[in-house]
C-alpha cells in the first residue's frame, strides 16, 4: 500500500505519497481562466475600492463576504482515476463552461477530453471497460441527474430523470453496463418551491435494459457516495437523515413571541448598518468580523450539510473526528452491513486498500480489516482518489 492519493481540496487537487510532501496538480486550463478573470477584476477594480466602492455601493462590509473571492475562478469539482497508471481524470468548471481533462500530476501535460457550456460536469468516474465517463449534471429547480459522455466526446447524455437529486455515479466493475448512485426525492411546497430532500438511497441502473434497482434505503439514514467493488459488495457513507420540515413546539413559539421586540431592534440596526456600509465603505460595528471569519473557516459543506470542523486535528487521529460526527463508512453485502470507519466524509476503495478523509487528515487502511494510519494532515479534503 504505497500508491499516491489525490485529494480534492477547495477546488484544487493535492497529491500525497507515503514519504513526500503534497504536490498540486496544475491545470493550464484553470490557470488560463484565472488569468482572464484577474484581468477583468483589475479593469473593474475602481468599483470595489476607495470612493468608487462607496459610489457603487460595494464597501466590502458584511454584505459582500470574501468566501466566493477566495475560490479559484476555475475550480476542479470532480476527480477520478485516469486511463493509464498514475494519470488522473478531473472536471473543471468556471461557472459558465466546464471541461473534462486528464493529466499525470507534475507534468502539466493536460489532455482535454470534453468541453462545452451546456452542462456543468461534476462527480466523475471513468470506466476503462466501457471507455466513457459517468458524471453528475445539475438541472433546474435544485435537481441533478446522472449522465455519461457521448460517444463523439462533444456532449453528455442524461440517463436518469425526474424531480430528484441523483449524485456520485460509480461504474460497477465486471458487471456489464451498470452504474450505482445516490438518489433523493425533492420535496416542494404547493407553489412548487424547493422545500428539502428525502433520504438518500443507493440505486443501481442497468444501461442494457434501463432497469433501476434500489440497493439500500432507510427512512432514518442518508446513504451517500457508493463505491462498488463487485456486484455483491458496496461501500457507502451513512449518516442520520435530517428531516427538512421544521419542528413546532409550544416552548419555541413562546420564546419567539418574547424575542420579537429584540429582533425588530436588531433588524433596524442592520438596516442602518447597510446604508453605513453602502456609502462609507464600513459597517456601524466592525468588531467581531475577524471572529466570525474564523468561525466560518471551521465549517464546511459536506454532501449538502453544513458541519463543524474539529479545531484540534490531533483529536481526529483515531479516525473518529467530530467533523463528521454521525458519518460512517459502511460495507454492505447481501448478508451484513458492517461499519468500517467513523467520521468519514470522503473515501475511495481500490484493490486491497481504503483511503478516507475526515476533513482534518487523510487515512489509509486495509480493505479487509486492520488499523488506519494517517497518510497526511489535510484540512478540507472533500474528495479522495487512490491513484
Amino acid at each position: 500500500m504505497s500508491g499516491r492519493v489525490a485529494c480534492l481540496v477547495s477546488g484544487k487537487v493535492l497529491v500525497v505519497g507515503s514519504d513526500s510532501e503534497p504536490i498540486e496538480l496544475e491545470s493550464p486550463y484553470a490557470e488560463q481562466i484565472g488569468a482572464r478573470e484577474r484581468a477583468v477584476e483589475r479593469r473593474n477594480a475602481w468599483k470595489t475600492q476607495g470612493t468608487g466602492a462607496a459610489f457603487m455601493g460595494r464597501g466590502g462590509g458584511p454584505l459582500w463576504g470574501d468566501r466566493e473571492r477566495d475560490l479559484p475562478p476555475a475550480r476542479i469539482v470532480g476527480l477520478s482515476r485516469g486511463r493509464v497508471a498514475n494519470e488522473l481524470c478531473y472536471s473543471v468548471t468556471s461557472g459558465v463552461v466546464s471541461g473534462l481533462f486528464a493529466q499525470e500530476p507534475g507534468t502539466r501535460n493536460e489532455h482535454r477530453l470534453h468541453h462545452n457550456a451546456d452542462a456543468a460536469v461534476t462527480e466523475i468516474h471513468l470506466s476503462l471497460e466501457h471507455e466513457t465517463v459517468a458524471c453528475t449534471v445539475h438541472g433546474t429547480g435544485g435537481t441533478s441527474a446522472i449522465a455519461i459522455l457521448a460517444d463523439d466526446g462533444r456532449g453528455v447524455r442524461t440517463i436518469t430523470e425526474g424531480d430528484v437529486v441523483d449524485r456520485a455515479p460509480r461504474w460497477v466493475p465486471a458487471a456489464g453496463k451498470q452504474i450505482v448512485y445516490a438518489s433523493a426525492g425533492v420535496g416542494r411546497t404547493r407553489s412548487g418551491a424547493f422545500a428539502g430532500l428525502g433520504p438518500f438511497a443507493i440505486h443501481r441502473l442497468n444501461l442494457d435494459d434501463r432497469s433501476i434497482e434500489v440497493l439500500m434505503s432507510d427512512a432514518k439514514y442518508d446513504y451517500l457516495a457508493p463505491v462498488p467493488t463487485s456486484e455483491s459488495e458496496i461501500y457507502v457513507i451513512r449518516r442520520p437523515y435530517r428531516d427538512p420540515r421544521p419542528r413546532v413546539s409550544v416552548f419555541g413559539m413562546l420564546l419567539d413571541a418574547l424575542l420579537i421586540p429584540f429582533r425588530l431592534l436588531f433588524a433596524l440596526f442592520q438596516y442602518l448598518s447597510f446604508f453605513a456600509a453602502r456609502y462609507t465603505g464600513k459597517p456601524l460595528i466592525t468588531s467581531g468580523n475577524a471572529q466570525q471569519k474564523a468561525a466560518d473557516a471551521e465549517r464546511m459543506m459536506v454532501w449538502g450539510n453544513l458541519i463543524d470542523v474539529a479545531a484540534d486535528a490531533d483529536k481526529a487521529a483515531d479516525g473518529d473526528a467530530q467533523l463528521g460526527k454521525g458519518y460512517e463508512l459502511v460495507r454492505i453485502t447481501p448478508k451484513n452491513t458492517d461499519v468500517v470507519a467513523r467520521g468519514v466524509i470522503a473515501f475511495d476503495v481500490h484493490g486491497d486498500e481504503i483511503v478516507y478523509s475526515n476533513g482534518n487528515a487523510v487515512f489509509r487502511m486495509p480493505a479487509k480489516g486492520g488499523s488506519a494510519k494517517q497518510l497526511a494532515s489535510m484540512k478540507w479534503a472533500e474528495g479522495v482518489v487512490i491513484c
